[in-house]
């Protein structure tokens, strides 16, 4: 199990949100996740998972998108819910209680137990599912990009950095992953053969 805190700042542009969105994925490749924090949400109506802002929406469509449950349902400052506990794994966590402060914050404290998995570990290694690729959106993908403009009057250690990148947002969105089969190594027919 990983648990994350976040602090999302008062005036965070969308580019930094779906930045964090990528990372929010990539975590979630592992076992189990519980990700606590500030995520600076007020107008999200969790009863009924609506909101009056683009950004909001998003992030209610990347907690949808991901199969994640948010546990806190007590307002944490004034009226509102926002230091949320986001998990995939809900059955996780336990005795949730909220109130009273720390300090001078004016947010309440938040306070859980993490219940002891019992369950057999499983391997965390993910791999590229090529199988299940789709290489013409991978291919529209890359095409999209303005390569002149976007190297223009670049570096060879930055354009590089800038071609990395789209590459592999491109790989995020076209090629799943999967889990690594657990079987061991099988030793192959044609080495096996007695001379």
């Amino acid at each position: 199990m990983v648990v994350g805190v976040y602090y999302r700042l008062p005036d965070q542009g969308e580019p930094t949100d779906e930045a964090f969105f990528l990372q929010l994925q990539e975590a979630l490749c592992l076992q189990a996740l519980v990700l606590l924090g500030d995520f600076k949400h007020p107008d999200i109506c969790w009863k009924s998972s609506m909101a009056s802002s683009r950004q909001s929406r998003s992030f209610l469509e990347c907690i949808e998108d991901n199969s994640l449950s948010q546990v806190i349902d007590t307002p944490t400052r004034g009226d509102a819910i926002l230091d949320l506990m986001l998990t995939n794994a809900s059955e996780l966590i336990g005795d949730l209680k909220t109130g009273g402060s720390l300090g001078c914050s004016d947010h309440a404290l938040v306070e859980f137990t993490v219940l002891r998995d019992t369950r057999k570990a499983s391997s965390r290694v993910r791999t590229l599912n090529f199988r299940k690729a789709n290489f013409q959106l991978f291919k529209e993908l890359v095409s999209r990009t303005l390569w002149e403009m976007a190297l223009r009057d670049r570096g060879a250690e930055q354009s590089w950095q800038i071609f990395k990148d789209a590459f592999h947002r491109a790989q995020e969105l076209s090629i799943p992953r999967c889990k690594k089969s657990g079987k061991e190594w099988k030793r192959l027919a044609w080495l096996s053969r007695s001379n």
